[in-house]
């Protein structure tokens, strides 16, 4: 009894301790939004810009709540088709802070973007603390980028890895008992090394995608591919050797993209920003449910779960 009575203890400790740091959390971003004419989450009227963020690794989707909410790419292009529907949006900022993620994912953003920039709604970029790789990729189909001196952004390529555990594997005595239908079933398996032919076949395919990549970004930036190429071999620099390469527009903060977006739609000096905020009592529940995952406001460590995925991000 005395057992069971510690483990509820613990557990409604938990809760109230999640409960009051998810309640801290909204706090500050009901002050940020206070304090800033940017992010505002009460309603506006009137021709406006519509703000899009790209925040983390881009995936396809991270799944759905229990409220029922979209993540991912998913909920990302699900904001750009609301935003085409809006008649009070006249152009659009993208937020971006991601060192990317996997390669279609990166490239399904891509051509949402790109179809609205087609329909003549202008889109800028804001990068933030970075906008690599796949978070590159995103801002090349937009009209105009702009970035912090400080911002990492670049490293242009694709990367595929897996750990190889057939060593340690050894030493502790484990085996693997793998049936299969076809020898190459289990590419990228941690038990074994990498065949030569397996490492052919896979290097094909990350070369198909970095040539993907340098496409898109040439048809975006309106520049050749042969300019690209020199600087597209997975470097990472900051915003100031960015805009030597060409690779963004301008160096300016979140503020100064806005004002960008304003003239390139015509629209006056205090048109409104409409931003995608979540309601703090459904933040609330957001944050809760993400600790109980393990997904705390702490930042995570490396994904596991994507080891064996193709992707367009930045990996220090």
């Amino acid at each position: 009894m005395d057992r069971n009575r510690k483990i509820l203890i613990s557990i409604l400790a938990l809760l109230v301790l999640s409960s009051v740091i998810a309640i801290v959390d909204i706090s500050l971003r009901i002050q940020k939004t206070q304090d800033t004419q940017f992010a505002l989450a009460a309603p506006k009227f009137g021709p406006g810009i519509g703000l899009v963020r790209i925040e983390g690794p881009i995936e396809m989707s991270s799944g759905t709540s229990a409220l029922g909410l979209k993540s991912g790419a998913e909920a990302i292009i699900q904001r750009l088709d609301d935003l085409e529907k809006n008649s009070s949006i006249k152009a659009v900022v993208i937020r971006i802070n991601s060192p990317g993620g996997t390669v279609a994912a990166s490239q399904e953003i891509y051509q949402k973007i790109w179809r609205l920039r087609k329909k003549n709604i202008p889109l800028v970029v804001s990068m933030a603390d970075v906008a690599a790789s796949g978070g590159y990729y995103v801002a090349s189909a937009c009209n105009h980028i702009m970035a912090n001196y400080g911002t990492i952004t670049g490293s242009i390529g694709v990367i595929a890895y897996s750990p190889n555990l057939k060593h340690l594997f050894e030493k502790l005595g484990i085996q693997m008992n793998v049936i299969k239908s076809g020898r190459f079933k289990d590419i990228l398996s941690t038990h074994r090394d990498l065949a030569p032919e397996e490492r052919v076949m896979i290097q094909e395919m990350i070369d198909s995608s970095y040539r993907k990549f340098l496409k898109d970004i040439a048809l975006g930036r309106n520049i050749n591919i042969s300019d690209i190429e020199p600087i597209a071999d997975g470097r990472v620099m900051n915003g100031e050797t960015a805009l030597k390469y060409k690779l963004i527009d301008g160096i300016g903060d979140f503020e100064d993209a806005v004002n960008k977006a304003r003239e390139l739609a015509g629209l006056s000096e205090d048109a409104p920003v409409y931003d995608d905020v979540t309601h703090p009592f459904q933040q609330l529940l957001m944050n809760m449910e993400g600790m109980f995952r393990g997904q705390t406001i702490l930042k995570e460590g490396m994904d596991y779960n994507n080891l064996y995925k193709f992707e367009y991000r930045y990996l220090p």
